[in-house]
């Protein structure tokens, strides 16, 4: 749920994986957007790219509702 989020982020800013990860692991990064990783360190990137942008606030609004559905079931 936080994964799919912030991989819906990243590809509607036209960031690719390998600009997330600056020289990183690409496979880390994409198993947490796949659900297979909940490293919440994960979110490092994400919030970095949302600051490139000038949306750290609505970038951590929208995560904070993912969380509260899925707290609530809804799983969205």
């Amino acid at each position: 749920m936080i994964g799919e989020y912030c991989r819906k982020y990243r590809i509607n800013k036209g960031a690719t994986l390998k600009e997330l990860t600056e020289g990183g692991q690409i496979k880390t990064l994409s198993a947490f957007e796949m659900g297979r990783s909940t490293n919440i360190h994960h979110l490092e990137p994400y919030i970095k790219l949302s600051s490139k942008h000038g949306e750290e606030n609505s970038f951590m609004d929208g995560l904070l509702t993912v969380i509260r559905g899925g707290l609530n079931g809804s799983g969205n």
